[in-house]
């Protein structure tokens, strides 16, 4: 019963600087600072670990820096393609970008994101004749006090998607 105080104590900190689910995709959290490493000659797609591949970080237009990061993936995200990128200014992370597989996993997405968020702010399907589908590409938007976040079902081709998690400051930088 005496140590029970001291155990209280030890678990407060641990608690206190808990992660924010909302702002969190795959253990990568907006608003914090960017800390993984560079990963290892050989380390990709099936890494055990978070890691960036440092020879394609890119510097945008906007000031950010762009880190390709790969991430530990599970069969519960079969709508989760390659790794992130995640754009990063005076080292807090301010975006995550996570690859989709466009069409077929947009609906698996759009619910994923339905079930964490909400019903989207805003929603609409459109047949994209550039892509030559006949299955409409799904787009979602969610907005809250200091972040954003977005599904595109499809972007350069059927195959592929995107889903951002953006700051409020990213979205400013990016006007």
């Amino acid at each position: 019963m005496r140590h029970l105080p001291i155990l209280a104590l030890l678990l407060l900190p641990a608690t206190a600087g808990a992660a924010d689910p909302a702002k969190t995709m795959f253990d990568v959290e907006l608003g914090t600072r960017f800390l993984y490493p560079a990963c290892a000659r050989g380390e990709d797609t099936m890494t055990k670990r978070h890691c960036y591949a440092e020879s394609l970080t890119a510097k945008t237009a906007w000031g950010a820096e762009q880190y390709h990061l790969f991430y530990p993936h599970t069969s519960s995200t079969p709508w989760a393609r390659g790794e992130m990128m995640v754009e990063v200014v005076n080292g807090i992370i301010e975006a995550i970008h996570i690859n989709t597989w466009g069409i077929q996993g947009q609906g698996t997405a759009l619910e994923t994101l339905t079930k964490k968020y909400g019903p989207p702010a805003r929603s609409r399907s459109e047949t994209i004749k550039a892509h030559r589908s006949r299955y409409p590409s799904k787009f979602a938007e969610w907005d809250f006090k200091d972040f954003t976040v977005k599904l595109d079902g499809t972007t350069t081709t059927i195959d592929w998607g995107r889903i951002t998690l953006a700051t409020q400051r990213y979205q400013n930088m990016r006007k």
